[in-house]
């Protein structure tokens, strides 16, 4: 599941993660890419903390996840996108506490990520494209019929997104207030519309197009990059119900080391079987190019 710049993310590292998202395209002017936070600390994580955190707030960020976590989001690549980096990434910690400049918007965040592994970490990259394993997302059946949980978004909830995206490119442009959102929905509410909630085994989506779905939450539970082939342009609603494949608690940004596991179905089917039981689609493997970051340099900090 990716994140888009109009919101603002917080996220606990808990038993079970829940992130109720709303969907909003990136809007605005391009960020310059040598913005960054105007002040950052970094330090020992105390020792025995079990405190995993990452929260961006206007003008704030703070974390104390493993650098490998913080490292996808700064690339906004998941791991299979990723190549290089030091096996210490997925175990190291850091209190990293950094002020952003005023008037920075949500869409620097990443940029600044970025510039503070490339001043305090030594980050040094490069892009390359090779090709690896892929999915094909499908029709599966051969009359293009739909599974039972996969849905068209109502004409009503399409125009409240319209509305939403209205909003945020008006506010961008100073021509207006932030987009209306209702409040944020709590675990066990219904999803609102336009919004999307991720927890171990289950995805549940209000107003997503099958090619963002597949590009995003799909591709990321499927660990490999998915191609919408279903030629399908609409929205849609779902709730993809199934049993994850690891143990422990899986976010947006990968799985969080030592977790406790979640409390998941334990008749649920396989992410494959649910796809093709419950949304009537079906992941096909194939080869394709993919764009992956590969990781030249990258070291532990000085710490404050």
């Amino acid at each position: 599941m990716r994140v888009h710049s109009a919101a603002v993310l917080v996220i606990a590292m808990v038993p079970v993660m829940a992130v109720a998202q709303q969907f909003l395209p990136n809007v605005g002017p391009p960020v310059d890419p040598d913005t960054r936070f105007e002040v950052v600390a970094i330090k020992a994580v105390g020792q025995g903390s079990s405190q995993f955190l990452m929260r961006m707030t206007p003008g704030r960020f703070d974390s104390t996840v493993p650098i490998g976590i913080l490292l996808r989001q700064a690339l906004q690549k998941p791991d299979y996108q990723i190549a290089g980096a030091p096996g210490w990434t997925d175990t190291e910690r850091y209190s990293i506490t950094a002020k952003a400049p005023e008037g920075v918007p949500p869409a620097a965040m990443s940029v600044m990520l970025v510039n503070l592994l490339k001043d305090r970490f030594q980050l040094a990259t490069h892009l390359e494209t090779r090709e690896q394993p892929i999915f094909n997302l499908v029709f599966a059946r051969a009359d293009g019929r739909l599974g039972p949980d996969l849905k068209p978004t109502s004409a009503e909830c399409q125009a409240i997104i319209a509305e939403r995206i209205a909003a945020a490119k008006a506010q961008l442009s100073g021509r207006g207030g932030p987009p209306p959102l209702p409040s944020m929905p709590g675990p066990n509410e219904p999803l609102p519309c336009g919004f999307g909630r991720l927890t171990p085994g289950l995805v549940a989506v209000s107003g997503r197009t099958l090619s963002q779905f597949a590009a995003g939450s799909l591709s990321d539970l499927a660990r490999r990059p998915v191609i919408d082939k279903t030629g399908l342009t609409g929205m849609y609603d779902f709730a993809l119900k199934f049993a994850p494949e690891t143990a422990g608690t899986a976010g947006p940004f990968g799985l969080l080391p030592g977790a406790p596991p979640a409390a998941v179905d334990p008749d649920a089917p396989n992410l494959y079987t649910a796809v093709q039981e419950q949304l009537g689609l079906k992941l096909e493997s194939a080869r394709g190019p993919v764009e992956v970051v590969v990781i030249d340099k990258f070291e532990k900090p000085m710490l404050d």
